[in-house]
């Protein structure tokens, strides 16, 4: 017997999908993992795209031990 999945929770977990994938995309971008993530939620995957397409890279901190 198979539990029948409504199609608005289908909806709602590609959206979140789509939301997790930016935010891992962003993750190494200025807001990182959960800004872009919870921008990806608030203003749709399409704009959040196109806020992380549009951050610059975090700068790589090295620090040496003397």
């Amino acid at each position: 017997m198979t539990i029948p999945i409504p199609p608005q929770l289908l909806s709602v977990l590609i959206y979140l999908i789509f939301c997790y994938c930016l935010g891992m995309i962003g993750r190494e971008y200025k807001f990182g993992f959960w800004g872009n993530f919870l921008l990806s939620i608030v203003f749709t995957p399409v704009i959040g795209l196109l806020i992380v397409l549009a951050q610059d890279r975090r700068p790589i901190c090295i620090h040496e031990k003397e």
